[in-house]
């Protein structure tokens, strides 16, 4: 028996103008137990959360409209005692059923963020099984057939991670501004407009460099570690322990043993050099863990922006005026003043 979308008709017809679920596109549940269903639409210029519905053993669900305007779109499905593989993209869940917009809802208490697998739409018959994604949870998690990790690759990627504000610019057209972000040792650019009908762009204009943020959107272009984004949504991070203390390092250092070795910390980039010559910059991090080595203090990881390599430090001490690094595994010790 085939299960359809939740939805009540009248949302339907105002989401989607009254139009049947496309009958190429389903998702079956061929486990032996019966799963919860949230799917992740793109409608209305945003992606859309909307759950739970139960999906029983050998039923399916069309949960895509026949007018669909991506190629793809992601599900979860949850049932006690099953682990399910998402695909590292994260959209807000509640309880119960939900129908959750964009990234700022995320806040409130009964609200998470879970992870969802990506899924094509395309031709008729194209069918989604649950069991490549869910698997009992005492035998692991099967590895993805190659069917289900080579997805559309002519569509942009969804991305949503946390990052730290870098600064905008504006271009020479006033109402045109590139932003800057880097988050995890990956730098992010995104080009917008400064206008009433976008308030995005306008928003970060405000905002100052090291602000702690969530963005959303989708990746225009990816090299090395550094790529473009359309830029979603922007939602703004409680600073929490490692903000605050990557906050605390802003500003210029000299090493205590050699007054020519300086380097200056600005949002989450650190710029380096020696004697005057500026080195390429640094994507940094405040984190828990480093290295594989956790749970014995606060560490700093440094990306090198040109050749992605990375350097491991243990912070041993931070003060409003002196910091000391340990750089790992050698467990060489770096003193550090403070300029300004």
């Amino acid at each position: 028996m085939m299960k359809y979308l939740w939805l009540p008709v009248l949302l339907l017809d105002v989401l989607f103008g009254n139009m049947a679920a496309r009958a190429g596109t389903r998702i079956c549940n061929d486990t032996e137990v019966q799963h919860q269903l949230a799917v992740t639409l793109h409608t209305g210029g945003r992606w859309v959360s909307q759950g739970w519905q139960p999906l029983p053993s050998g039923d399916c669900a069309e949960p895509v409209p026949q007018v669909y305007h991506r190629s793809y779109f992601y599900f979860r499905a949850e049932s006690p005692g099953y682990s399910f593989r998402d695909d590292s993209v994260r959209f807000c869940t509640a309880p119960g059923r939900f129908r959750i917009g964009g990234r700022a809802d995320c806040v409130q208490r009964d609200r998470a963020r879970q992870g969802f697998a990506k899924a094509v739409t395309g031709a008729e018959d194209h069918v989604v099984y649950l069991s490549r994604r869910s698997q009992p949870a005492s035998g692991g998690a099967a590895a993805a057939p190659p069917q289900d990790v080579s997805y559309a690759t002519e569509d942009r990627e969804h991305y949503s991670v946390d990052v730290v504000f870098q600064g905008c610019t504006r271009r020479d057209a006033a109402d045109t501004v590139t932003c800057r972000f880097v988050g995890n040792g990956f730098e992010l650019g995104a080009e917008g407009r400064v206008e009433i009908s976008d308030p995005v762009f306008t928003y970060l204009l405000g905002l100052l460099r090291g602000a702690p943020l969530e963005v959303d959107g989708e990746m225009i272009t990816r090299f090395g570690n550094s790529g473009e984004l359309e830029l979603h949504s922007v939602t703004p991070r409680a600073p929490n322990r490692f903000d605050r203390m990557l906050q605390q390092m802003q500003g210029e250092w000299m090493s205590e043993r050699n007054p020519k070795d300086r380097f200056t910390i600005s949002g989450a980039v650190r710029l380096l050099s020696y004697g005057g010559i500026e080195l390429p910059p640094e994507f940094i991090a405040v984190q828990g863990s480093c290295g594989g080595t956790e749970g014995e203090g606060d560490y700093l990881m440094v990306w090198d922006s040109v050749r992605g390599t990375s350097l491991c430090y243990q912070i041993k001490s931070l003060t409003a005026e002196s910091m000391t690094l340990i750089y790992l595994p050698h467990g060489t010790r770096l003193d550090y003043w403070r300029l300004y």
